[in-house]
C-alpha cells in the first residue's frame, strides 16, 4: 500500500519478519588469531540458529600470562555483537583463556555488556555437558603446554571432576595447534583413555573435532565432550533449544 509521498517519493509499508535466526542467534567472541572455531560451531547448530562473530585481541603464543591479557577486550569484543539488535546467547570461544581469566571473571565481563543474556564458555559448557553425561571422571587430552594443561587439570579437579588421565601436545603457538590433525586427534584420543574414564574431555576449541567425535566414540563405547561440541550444544540449550543434532555424538543426543 502506497501512503504518503515526498518529494515525488512514495512511501511503502514494509512487512517485517523474524529476520535471520529465527529460531536463535548467538553472539560469538572469536580469537583474533583463530579460525577454526567458528567454522566448526556454525556445523554444529541448525540451520535456524545462526551465528554472529566478533573478534577479541589475542596472542599467537598460549601461554597464561597471553591468556590473560584479553580481558582488556572482552568488553568491546562484545559490545560490538549486534550492539542494536537481540541476540539468544553471547559465546566466548576460548577454552584456555576461561581458565586464565577465570571462568567467573568471564561471564561476569560479558554480563556486564550485554545484561539479561546468557552468557556460556567452553568450559562452562564441558561441566555441564559432564552433569549431562554423569560423568565424574574424565580423561583430558589438550593441545597446550604442560603449564596451560595442569591450571585446565587443577580447575577441573575444583570443580568436582576426578581427572583420571591428562595428555598433551605441547604446543606453544596458537597457529599451529589449529594445523593438527583430526587423525592425530583421534588417536591421541584413544590412547589416552583410562577403564575408570567415564568419559573423554578432548579441549581447546581451535582443534578440529568436529568429524572425529562419532568415530571415537565407537572406539571407546564412551561419550567424548570437546571444547566446541560442549560450546555448541549449551549455547542452544541455553536459548531453549533441545533437538537433537545427529553426527556430534552422544552429548547432541540428550
Amino acid at each position: 500500500m502506497v501512503g504518503e509521498t515526498q518529494d515525488g517519493i512514495a512511501e511503502l509499508a514494509p512487512v517485517l519478519d523474524a529476520g535471520i535466526g529465527p529460531r536463535g542467534r548467538i553472539g560469538f567472541i572469536a580469537l583474533a588469531n583463530g579460525y577454526v572455531t567458528e567454522h566448526e560451531v556454525a556445523r554444529m547448530i541448525p540451520e535456524d540458529v545462526v551465528l554472529y562473530v566478533n573478534r577479541v585481541a589475542s596472542e599467537n603464543v598460549v601461554d597464561l600470562a597471553n591468556l590473560r591479557l584479553m580481558e582488556g577486550d572482552m568488553a568491546r569484543a562484545a559490545s560490538m555483537i549486534l550492539p542494536a539488535d537481540h541476540i539468544d546467547v553471547l559465546v566466548y570461544g576460548c577454552t584456555s583463556g576461561t581458565i586464565a581469566m577465570g571462568e567467573g571473571t568471564v561471564t561476569d565481563a560479558l554480563g556486564k555488556v550485554r545484561p539479561g543474556i546468557p552468557v556460556t564458555t567452553p568450559i562452562t559448557g564441558a561441566l555441564a555437558a559432564f552433569a549431562a553425561l554423569g560423568a565424574r571422571r574424565v580423561a583430558m587430552l589438550t593441545p597446550y603446554v604442560f603449564e596451560v594443561t595442569a591450571a585446565m587439570r587443577d580447575y577441573f579437579i575444583s570443580r568436582g571432576i576426578e581427572v583420571v588421565g591428562a595428555a598433551n601436545f605441547n604446543v606453544e603457538l596458537n597457529s599451529d595447534i589449529q594445523r593438527i590433525t583430526p587423525c592425530a586427534i583421534h588417536d591421541a584420543a584413544l590412547e589416552i583413555d583410562v577403564p575408570e574414564a567415564d568419559a573423554v574431555f578432548i579441549s581447546c576449541t581451535a582443534l578440529r573435532t568436529a568429524d572425529v567425535i562419532e568415530d571415537i566414540e565407537a572406539a571407546l563405547g564412551k561419550p567424548i565432550v570437546t571444547s566446541n561440541q560442549a560450546l555448541a550444544w549449551h549455547a542452544l540449550r541455553l536459548m531453549g533449544y533441545e533437538d537433537s543434532v545427529p553426527g556430534l555424538g552422544r552429548l547432541f543426543t540428550l
